[in-house]
C-alpha cells in the first residue's frame, strides 16, 4: 500500500503541472473562444528562455523565471494580435489549424536553435526526500502541488470577483454585447492569451527538472493538458485542477504497475474518450456550427490535361531527373496519397481528424506483419492492410457522431499519440528493435524495391495516386459526396432531408482511413526493412497543416501541400541548406500557413487558379482541344411545362405532444391535424413553442412525449432520418442551406436516393446529375431556373428563402412543415410564396403546416389555424374564427396596446385588404372553435 501511495504522491506533482497549464488553456478559451493546441509548445519557449538565462548567462533565479514567463506571455499576445485578430470571421477549423501551425513553428525553431537532444535542468526547488504517510517523495513535488493550488485559488478569485474577470466572462458569453458595453474583446483576448501562455511557461519551468528539457516531451503535453481542460468544460478552475491531478496520479500508477510500454501516455486519451462520448450528442444543436469550411473544388477532371500531366511526370521520372530527385518525387507522391485522405474527411465531410497518419501506420503494420511473418504476397497484404483501417475508422467515426469540432480534434490527436506510444514504439508489435524485414517488394511479378528501383516505385506511386484522385473526384460529383457535404455544412438540415448523419460520418472516416492506410503502406514499403517512426502522433499535425496549406477541399491541394512534407521535392530544391532542411521547410510552411490563413484560408491550390488572361486563352481553340473529354457541367433544365407531380397523400396527427427543456415546458399536450391538400397555420408570439412543435414532429426535440402519427402510423421512437424518408419534409427558420453547393446540388441532395450502395459505386461511377420530377417542379414553382449553377451563398436573401422552401419541396414529401418561410420577405414576395403554397396543396396533394409570424399571410393562405401561447394551445379554427378569438388577440397582440375590439378590427382589415373576395377563399368556410 505504501508503494501505491508513493507513486500516487509522485503523480500529484506532474498532475499539478498539467492542471496549471490546463488553467492557462481554459483562460485562452474563455478569452478568445480558441483551443490552443500549442499550449505545451508555448510553455516550451518559456522553459528554454529560462534555461538560457539561468544556465548560459548566469542570471538570478527569479530574473530567469520572470524572463521565461514574459517570453511566453509576449508570444501569446502577439499570436492573437498578429494572427487570430485578423481571423475574426474565420471558421473554428481555421483557428485550430493556426494553433497547430504555431506548434510546428515553435517545435522546428526550438530544434534548430537548441538541438534535438533533451537538456538537464537543475531544480529551483528543494529535492530532498520527505516522508508523507510513510512514503518517501521529493520535497519539490510538495512545493509544486502547493504552488499550483495557490495559483489556481488566486486566479479563481481574480476571474470571479474583479472587473477583468467579469469582462472576460462577458466576452466569452457574448462578444458583441460586451463590445457594446465598451469592453474590447480583442484586448481581453490578448490579455488572456498572455496570461494563459505564461501559466503554460510556469508549468514547463517547474516540470523540466523532472522530465528534462526537450521539444518532444513538452509539445506532447497538449494531450494531458487538453484532457484536464475538457473535463473542466474549458470553464471550471476547480474541476480542471482536480482532473489534472487525477491524470498525473493515474499515469504514475499505470507506469508503475503496467509492464507494457506506452500505456501511461494513453491515460489522458482514455479519460478524454470517456468524458466526451458521455457528454456528446448524436446531432448538432441549433447553435452548434463550425463556421466556414474549406472551399470545395468541383471534382471535374479533364482527361486530356490529366494524361498530359501524367506523361510529363513519367518523363521526369524515367528520363529527366537524377536518382535523388526521383526519390524526392516518390516521397511527395506518397505523401500526397495520405494528404488525400484529408480531402474526404475534412474537405468533404467537415470532420477535423488528427488521426490520418495513425491510420497509415495501422495499414503499414498489418501489411508488414503479414509479409514478414506469414509470407503473404505484397498485393494481398496491401489489401489486408487497407482493410485493417476499417474497424478503426468505424470506432473513430462513432466517436465523431457524438463529438465534433475542437473536441473531435483533441480526441483523434490523443488516439494518434496513444497509438504511437502503445503500438508503433512497442517492439513486440513493430517487428522488434530493427522492424519487419519484408525483402523486395514485387507487384504482379515486377520488383519495385524503392531503394534499388526508385523509378519503378515512383511510377507505382503515381498510378496509385491517380486512381485515388479519380475515385475522390467521382465521389465529389455523386450523391454519396453530396451527403458528406450536406453533413459538413449542416447536420440538422441533412438529417431533415433523410441523410443519415451516422452513415455519412462512418463512411468518411472509414474511406479516409483506408486511403491513409494505403499511403502508409506505400511509405513503409519503400524500404525492405519497415520502420514506424514516420507514423508519430504529431506527424498527423504536420499532414493536416500541409492539407490546409495546399487546400483541403480540392484534389489539387494534396499535390501542392505534399511539397512541404518530409523528403519531398521542396526539401530537394532547398537541399543546399544542409541536413536541417526538413526543419527549415517545416518552419517556413508553418509561418506561411499562419499568414495565409488570414488572407487566403482556402489554400494555395485556389491561389494558383488560372488568371483572367489564362481563362481567355482557354476559351479559344487551344483550350477547347485541352478540355476535350472533360466532364461537362450539367445542362440547363427544360423546366417549362413541367408535369404536376402529385405526392402520396398522407395525413399528420399530433396527440398530446409535450416537450420540456429542464424545468421549462416549451410545449404542452399539443393536438392538431393536417390533411392532404390542406394548409394549416400555427401562430403565436415569440417563445410560444411553434418551432418546438416542428422539432417534435420531425424528431429534433428530444425527449418529446405524446404521439405523432403519419397517415395513421405512430412515429414514436423513429429517427429524424426515418421520419424524413417516410414523407415528412421541413424548412428551417434560419434557412440552413448548403452554402458550399449550387442551387442544383441543394435540390439534388434533397431528391437523391438514400441507398447504401452509392458509397461504393460512386467511387467508380459518378452520378448523372438529374433532378427528380418533384425537384423539377420545385424549380419551376420557385423560379430558380436561371440560378441552378449559382452557389447558394451567392444568392440574394429572397432567393435563399425561396431555395430553402424549394429544397423541402424537392424531396417529394407528403407533409411539408415550414418554419417562418416568409421571414424578411417583402409583400409581393410573400404573396407569391402564399400562392405557390396554395398550388402545392391543391394541385399536388401536400399537407402543409405553416409556422409564420406574418398574420396577414397566414389568414390569407391557410384553411385552418392553431394558436399557441407559452406552449399551450389557446385556439383553433378557420382564419375568420381565429381573427375574432379573444384569447388569441390577447396573446398575440397584447392587451396593453390594443383592446380586443380594436385588435379584431385590425385583423379584419388586414384580411380584407389581402383577400377582397373574402368568402370565396376556402378559409372563409366556417368550422367549430375549440379552445
Amino acid at each position: 500500500m505504501t508503494e501505491v501511495w508513493r507513486f500516487a504522491a509522485l503523480g500529484l506533482g506532474a498532475g499539478a503541472l498539467y492542471a496549471l497549464a490546463a488553467i492557462g488553456l481554459v483562460l485562452v478559451y474563455r478569452g478568445s473562444g480558441v483551443v490552443n493546441f500549442a499550449q505545451g509548445a508555448m510553455g516550451m519557449v518559456g522553459a528554454y528562455v529560462y534555461f538560457e538565462a539561468r544556465q548560459e548567462h548566469g542570471l538570478a533565479q527569479p530574473v530567469s523565471v520572470l524572463l521565461g514567463l514574459l517570453a511566453s506571455a509576449l508570444l501569446g499576445a502577439l499570436f492573437h494580435v498578429l494572427i487570430l485578430r485578423r481571423m475574426h470571421h474565420a471558421s473554428a477549423l481555421a483557428k485550430i489549424v493556426a494553433t497547430l501551425a504555431l506548434l510546428v513553428v515553435l517545435q522546428s525553431t526550438a530544434v534548430l536553435r537548441y538541438g534535438p537532444l533533451p537538456k538537464v535542468v537543475p531544480s529551483m526547488l528543494p529535492i530532498e526526500p520527505v516522508a508523507i504517510f510513510g512514503a518517501q517523495i521529493g520535497e519539490d513535488r510538495v512545493y509544486i502541488l502547493l504552488i499550483v493550488v495557490a495559483l489556481a485559488a488566486v486566479l479563481w478569485l481574480i476571474y470571479r470577483f474583479t472587473a477583468f474577470g467579469i469582462a472576460t466572462s462577458a466576452v466569452a458569453e457574448n462578444p458583441r454585447a460586451a463590445a457594446a458595453l465598451a469592453v474590447s474583446p480583442n484586448l481581453i483576448a490578448a490579455a488572456n492569451w498572455a496570461i494563459g501562455s505564461a501559466l503554460g511557461a510556469m508549468a514547463a519551468i517547474l516540470l523540466v527538472p523532472i522530465t528534462g528539457l526537450g521539444t518532444a516531451n513538452l509539445t506532447y503535453l497538449v494531450i494531458p493538458v487538453s484532457a484536464a481542460a475538457v473535463v473542466g468544460r474549458f470553464s471550471s478552475f476547480p474541476v480542471t485542477v482536480l482532473a489534472g491531478l487525477v491524470i498525473g496520479v493515474a499515469q504514475s500508477e499505470v507506469t508503475r504497475y503496467v509492464t507494457e510500454p506506452g500505456w501511461g501516455t494513453a491515460v489522458p486519451f482514455v479519460l478524454i474518450a470517456i468524458v466526451l462520448l458521455a457528454r456528446g450528442k448524436a446531432i448538432a444543436g441549433k447553435d452548434e456550427k463550425f463556421g466556414r469550411m474549406p472551399r470545395l473544388g468541383t471534382g471535374r477532371i479533364a482527361k486530356a490535361p490529366l494524361l498530359v500531366a501524367a506523361a510529363v511526370v513519367l518523363l521526369c521520372i524515367w528520363a529527366l531527373m537524377p536518382t535523388s530527385w526521383v526519390n524526392a518525387l516518390q516521397a511527395q507522391l506518397l505523401g500526397a496519397i495520405i494528404v488525400m485522405s484529408f480531402v474526404v474527411v475534412t474537405g468533404y465531410a467537415g470532420q477535423l481528424s488528427l488521426m490520418q497518419v495513425g491510420f497509415g501506420g495501422i495499414g503499414a503494420l498489418m501489411a508488414g506483419w503479414l509479409v514478414a511473418t506469414h509470407g503473404w504476397p505484397f498485393e494481398v497484404a496491401l489489401i489486408a492492410g487497407v482493410l485493417a483501417a476499417v474497424p478503426v475508422g468505424i470506432v473513430v467515426g462513432l466517436a465523431g457522431v457524438r463529438t465534433r469540432g475542437v473536441y473531435l480534434a483533441i480526441l483523434t490527436l490523443g488516439l494518434a499519440i496513444s497509438l504511437e506510444a502503445v503500438v508503433f514504439m512497442n517492439p513486440e508489435f513493430a517487428g522488434g528493435v530493427t522492424g519487419y524485414n519484408v525483402g523486395d517488394t514485387t507487384v504482379f511479378g515486377i520488383n519495385v524495391n524503392g531503394l534499388f528501383y526508385p523509378k519503378r516505385y515512383a511510377t507505382f506511386a503515381l498510378v496509385i495516386l491517380v486512381l485515388v484522385g479519380l475515385a475522390i473526384a467521382n465521389l465529389r460529383r455523386s450523391r454519396a459526396g453530396r451527403r458528406l457535404i450536406a453533413v459538413r455544412t449542416n447536420e440538422r438540415a441533412a438529417a431533415a432531408l433523410g441523410v443519415s448523419v451516422l452513415q455519412a460520418k462512418l463512411y468518411a472516416f472509414v474511406l479516409g482511413g483506408m486511403i491513409a492506410a494505403l499511403g502508409g503502406i506505400m511509405v513503409a514499403f519503400r524500404s525492405p526493412v519497415l520502420q514506424f517512426t514516420n507514423f508519430a502522433g504529431l506527424q498527423s499535425v504536420a499532414a493536416m497543416q500541409n492539407a490546409v496549406l495546399g487546400g483541403a477541399g480540392t484534389l489539387a491541394g494534396p499535390l501542392v501541400g505534399s511539397g512541404f512534407g518530409q523528403d519531398s521535392l521542396g526539401q530537394q530544391i532547398f537541399s543546399f541548406l544542409g541536413a536541417e532542411v526538413a526543419l527549415y521547410i517545416a518552419l517556413v510552411s508553418g509561418v506561411g500557413l499562419l499568414f495565409m490563413l488570414t488572407i487566403a484560408p482556402d489554400g494555395l491550390a485556389f491561389q494558383l487558379l488560372p488568371t483572367d488572361r489564362a481563362k481567355a486563352m482557354m476559351s479559344g481553340p487551344f483550350g477547347k482541344r485541352l478540355r476535350r473529354g472533360a466532364p461537362k457541367a450539367a445542362a440547363q433544365l427544360p423546366v417549362t411545362d413541367v408535369d404536376v407531380h402529385r405526392v402520396a397523400p398522407k395525413s399528420l396527427e399530433l396527440h398530446d405532444v409535450s416537450v420540456r427543456f429542464g424545468g421549462v415546458t416549451a410545449l404542452k399536450s399539443l393536438a392538431l391535424q393536417v390533411q392532404p391538400g390542406e394548409i394549416v397555420g400555427l401562430i403565436g408570439p415569440n417563445g410560444a413553442g411553434k418551432s418546438t412543435a416542428i422539432d417534435a414532429i420531425t424528431g429534433f426535440a428530444v425527449p418529446a412525449t405524446g404521439a405523432v402519427y403519419l397517415d395513421g402510423q405512430n412515429m414514436t421512437g423513429w429517427s429524424r432520418e426515418r421520419r424524413a424518408r417516410a414523407g415528412l419534409g421541413r424548412s428551417f427558420q434560419s434557412l440552413e442551406l448548403f452554402d458550399d453547393l449550387t442551387v442544383r446540388e441543394n435540390l439534388q441532395t434533397a431528391c437523391d436516393r438514400r441507398d447504401m450502395a452509392a458509397y461504393a459505386t460512386n467511387l467508380v461511377v459518378p452520378d448523372r446529375a438529374e433532378l427528380s420530377p418533384a425537384a423539377l417542379a420545385a424549380v419551376a414553382d420557385f423560379d430558380l431556373r436561371q440560378h441552378l449553377e449559382t452557389k447558394a451563398s451567392d444568392l440574394d436573401y429572397a432567393r435563399r428563402r425561396m431555395l430553402a422552401v424549394a429544397r423541402a419541396v424537392a424531396g417529394g414529401h407528403s407533409v411539408l412543415l415550414l418554419d417562418e418561410p416568409a421571414s424578411g420577405l417583402g409583400e409581393p414576395q410573400t404573396r407569391h410564396l402564399g400562392e405557390v403554397l396554395r398550388r402545392l396543396a391543391a394541385e399536388r396533394g401536400m399537407a402543409i403546416l405553416l409556422v409564420e409570424h406574418n398574420i396577414d399571410m397566414v389568414l390569407r393562405t391557410c384553411d385552418r389555424v392553431y394558436a399557441l401561447d407559452f406552449g399551450v394551445l389557446i385556439g383553433q379554427g378557420t382564419p375568420a374564427e381565429i381573427r375574432n378569438n379573444p384569447a388569441v388577440i390577447e396573446a398575440y397582440l397584447g392587451t396593453s396596446r390594443f383592446t380586443a375590439d380594436n385588435a379584431a378590427a385590425q385583423l379584419e382589415q388586414q384580411a380584407r385588404a389581402s383577400d377582397p373576395a373574402g368568402s370565396s377563399h376556402p378559409s372563409a368556410r366556417g368550422s367549430v372553435i375549440s379552445r
